[in-house]
C-alpha cells in the first residue's frame, strides 16, 4: 500500500489534470491540506513537495503554492548563414570543460543521466557474470567488429523499430562518437562540407574541426527539427559530402522529425547520393511507444549510417556504441582497423548478456517516467524563475531543455557565474560554429528534482536576471 501523503499526491493530480486550477491559481495551503485529508502537517506538506518535485506546482516565499504552467514560448526556429562556415571551437571548449567538477551541485551542463537512476547493481552482476563466463578471455582483445553476441543482441533490438541491418552489418566502437567519427572519415574528405542542424550538438562540430570540414548549417525547428525543404535547397546550392543530423530527439533542442519527415530526408538523401549520418543516441527516449522508427528504416539504398550507444539511458562510463554503416562498411570498418585495434570483451559480453535478460526493457521502464517528471520540474521552475522574455523548449521526449534568454545576455558569462557557484549549465556559443545562440543555455534535466536543485535553478534564474 502506498504511503498516504502519495494518495493524497495522487488526488490532488488528478484535480490539476482536470483543469479546475489554472496556471498561476493558487494551491490549497497545507494547514487546510492537513486538515481535510485528516492527516498531520508533515504529510500534507510532503505530499504537496511532491507534486512540486514534479513541476505541477512552485512554491512562493510567504504566499503558498501555486499552479505551475507554460507561460512561456518556445524559442523559433534558427535562421543560420546559408554559406559554409570554418570551425574554430577546440578552444572554446577546452575553456568551457576545463572547470573543476569537485564544487558541483547542480550538473545541468553535461547530458548524462543521473548515476543514482542507472541499474548499477545489475550492470555489476552482468559484469561478475561475464567474467566468470569468459575467464582469462575477458583480458585478451575484442577485435574489430566486435563480439557476434553484443552485434546480434542491437540487431533483435533494432529490428523492433524496422532497422535494415543484421549483426554483420554492425561494427562496434569505443562510443556514439567514435561511430560518427568513423562514418566522417568514410564520406568525407579534409575541405568537404557537412550539412548539420541548426543548432547542433557541439561533439559533431569538434569532429568536423579535427577532419578539416566546414559546416553548412541548416535552420532546425524546436519542435519539428530539420527543415527538410530547406536542406534540398541547400544541396541544389552547394552539395555537401555528407548530411549529420539527430532525427529522432535532437541535441540540444529535444526535438523529433516525424516518421513522414524522416521518410522525405531519406528519399531525399538517396536521390542526390548523399549520405546521411544518423546520430540516433536518444533513440530509445523517443516520443510514444513503441520506440520510434529511426531513418534507417527507410533506407533501401543503404545511405544512412546509422550510430547509437546506450550511453544516454545506461552506462555512460562504458564506452560502447555501434555503427551499421550501409554501403560504406568496408571503409568503416578500415578506419576502424586504423584507429583502435581491439574493444574490451569484458564490458562487450556483459552488455550483451544485460540486453538478452530483459534486465535493458525493464530499466527503460522505470527511467523515462523519471526523465518525464525531471523535465517538467526544471522546464517549470526555470519558466517561473527566469527573466521576463525568456523562451523555452517544451520537447515531448529526451532530457534537456534548450532556453533563449533575452539577446543582451551572454551565455558564456552566465556559464561562468553559476559554474563559481557550483552550478553547471552549456552556454548556446557550444552549438554553432558562429555563436548564434550566445543568448542561449542548455540545461540537462536527467537528475533527481531535489530541493537543493530547484534551489540551484532559482539562483540561476537570479544570476540571467542580474546580467
Amino acid at each position: 500500500m502506498p504511503p498516504r501523503y502519495r494518495t493524497i499526491a495522487e488526488s490532488l493530480r488528478q484535480a490539476l489534470d482536470s483543469g479546475a486550477l489554472r496556471p498561476g491559481d493558487r494551491v490549497i495551503s497545507a494547514r487546510r491540506l492537513a486538515e481535510r485529508e485528516g492527516v498531520s502537517l508533515p504529510t500534507a506538506v510532503e505530499a504537496l513537495r511532491a507534486l512540486e518535485a514534479e513541476g505541477l506546482i512552485l512554491a512562493r516565499p510567504r504566499s503558498g503554492y501555486f499552479v505551475c504552467g507554460s507561460q512561456t514560448t518556445a524559442p523559433d526556429a534558427s535562421r543560420p548563414p546559408q554559406a559554409p562556415q570554418d570551425i574554430t571551437m577546440a578552444a572554446l571548449a577546452r575553456s568551457i570543460f576545463s572547470g573543476s567538477a569537485d564544487n558541483i551541485i547542480a550538473p545541468l551542463g553535461a547530458a548524462l543521466p543521473d548515476p543514482d537512476w542507472l541499474p548499477v547493481a545489475a550492470l555489476q552482476r552482468a559484469l561478475n557474470s561475464a567474467a566468470r563466463r569468459l575467464g582469462n578471455g575477458s583480458q585478451t582483445y575484442s577485435p574489430p567488429p566486435g563480439r557476434a553476441d553484443l552485434r546480434r543482441q542491437i540487431a533483435l533490438r533494432a529490428a523492433d523499430w524496422g532497422a535494415r541491418f543484421g549483426p554483420e552489418d554492425l561494427i562496434i566502437t569505443a562510443g556514439e562518437t567514435q561511430a560518427m567519427r568513423l562514418a566522417l572519415r568514410a564520406t568525407c574528405r579534409p575541405g568537404d562540407v557537412v550539412a548539420v542542424e541548426s543548432p547542433t550538438y557541439f561533439g559533431v562540430l569538434l569532429l568536423l574541426e579535427s577532419l578539416g570540414l566546414k559546416a553548412l548549417e541548416i535552420p532546425t525547428d524546436p519542435r519539428d527539427g530539420l527543415d527538410v525543404e530547406f536542406l534540398a535547397q541547400a544541396i541544389a546550392r552547394r552539395r555537401p559530402a555528407a548530411v549529420i543530423a539527430s532525427p529522432t530527439v535532437q541535441n540540444p533542442l529535444g526535438a523529433s522529425l516525424s516518421l513522414e519527415a524522416k521518410r522525405a530526408l531519406v528519399a531525399l538523401l538517396t536521390r542526390a547520393d548523399i549520405p546521411l549520418i544518423e546520430d540516433d543516441v536518444y533513440g530509445d527516449l523517443g516520443p510514444g511507444d513503441p520506440r520510434p522508427s529511426a531513418c534507417k528504416a527507410f533506407d533501401e539504398a543503404g545511405i544512412v549510417i546509422h550510430c547509437s550507444s546506450l550511453s544516454k539511458t545506461l552506462a555512460p562510463g562504458w564506452r560502447i556504441g555501434w555503427i551499421a554503416a550501409g554501403r560504406y562498411h568496408a571503409e568503416v570498418l578500415k578506419a576502424r582497423l586504423e584507429e583502435s585495434l581491439a574493444g574490451p570483451p569484458l564490458l562487450e559480453a556483459a552488455l550483451a548478456e544485460f540486453l538478452a535478460g530483459g534486465d535493458y526493457d525493464r530499466h527503460l521502464r522505470r527511467f523515462r517516467p523519471k526523465i518525464q517528471a525531471g523535465v517538467r520540474a526544471v522546464a517549470s521552475r526555470a519558466e517561473a524563475q527566469f527573466p521576463q522574455g525568456a523562451r523555452i523548449s517544451r520537447p515531448t521526449a529526451g532530457f534537456l531543455l534548450w532556453v533563449e534568454l533575452p539577446a543582451h545576455i551572454d551565455a558564456l558569462e552566465i556559464h561562468r557565474r553559476a559554474l563559481a557557484e557550483g552550478i553547471s549549465v552549456s552556454p548556446g556559443q557550444l552549438f554553432s560554429p558562429q555563436s548564434s545562440f550566445s543568448h542561449h543555455l542548455r540545461l540537462n534535466c536527467a537528475n533527481e528534482p531535489t530541493p537543493r536543485l530547484l534551489r540551484a535553478i532559482d539562483r540561476l534564474g537570479e544570476i540571467c536576471a542580474k546580467a
